[in-house]
This record gives C-alpha cells, sequence and structure tokens, in this order.
C-alpha cells in the first residue's frame, strides 16, 4: 500500500494517532520523520496525553545520550497508526497502517512540542521518500510511505 501525506510546514511533519496499546484509545500527535533517531521518542511531559505516569512504580526507565547529553527516558506501551490519506475525511480517520512496535521512550530532556518517529518504525515500512514541494507555501514536502 502507498501513502502519500503533506509535510507540516518546512519540516517532514506530519499527524499520527498514538494508541495507548492496554486501552486502544488513540491521540492524534505530530511527528517529525527524524532518519537520525534510533528510537522513537516522545517528550516526558506528553506521557499523561496517551494515558501514562511517567513516575508509576512498574515503569521501566532507562538513561539515553543523545543530542542533549544524558536523559532519562521512561518507557509506554504505544503504537503508532498511520492515518488512511485517502480514505480519512476531516470527521472520521481510518487506519492504513499499525506499528508492530509497541513500546516507546517518553524523554526528560526532549523539549519539543512534537514526537521523533525513528528508525525503528520507519524499518518496519518497504520505502520512504521525502519529495520538495517549493510550489506550496504550506507544506514543504510531500512524504511517501510504502507499507
Amino acid at each position: 500500500m502507498l501513502l502519500k501525506y503533506p509535510s507540516v510546514g518546512e519540516k517532514p511533519l506530519m499527524f499520527v494517532h498514538v494508541e495507548d496499546v492496554a486501552t486502544g484509545n488513540r491521540t492524534l500527535f505530530p511527528m517529525l520523520l527524524d532518519t537520525g533517531a534510533d528510537e522513537t521518542c516522545f517528550p516526558a511531559a506528553y506521557a499523561v496525553y496517551f494515558g501514562h505516569k511517567n513516575l508509576a512504580p512498574t515503569v521501566s526507565k532507562k538513561f539515553i545520550h543523545g543530542v542533549g547529553g544524558k536523559s532519562t527516558a521512561y518507557i509506554h506501551s504505544v503504537r503508532l497508526v498511520l492515518i488512511d490519506p485517502v480514505k480519512s475525511s476531516k470527521n472520521a480517520f481510518m487506519s492504513a497502517w499499525s506499528s508492530a512496535l509497541t513500546k516507546a521512550t517518553f524523554v526528560t530532556s526532549l523539549d519539543m512540542s512534537m514526537g521523533l518517529l525513528g528508525r525503528d518504525v520507519m524499518a518496519e515500512w518497504k520505502d520512504l521518500s521525502f519529495e520538495p514541494t517549493p510550489h506550496r507555501s504550506a507544506s514543504k514536502w510531500d512524504i511517501t510511505i510504502r507499507v
């Protein structure tokens, strides 16, 4: 299946559903497609929006290193779900693909209003391409994903 999305603005940014694995609840969330990120991750402060608590006693954590140095990362059960760009409407989102990945990190030093969709999820796709669209001011990229 071939999925084609306009990016949001100048970066390869798209909206995906982030699904709480335990409840199935979904939240629409912006994700930057980051080919330099090993893992898909979110700002730690956003865990609550997906139904998780970073400081709950059962939550695993690890220490990671990145551009910002060493940071604490809380591990939560979430799945990414791509929205079908053809079958969806403003009132009803249709799912096109769900990640096999069911855990992601929520990083304390990630100070952004979006998540980073990393190579762990991108590796599940058959193909990914970014095509510049200089003729559009609201979307500078077309993101094409083959699943």
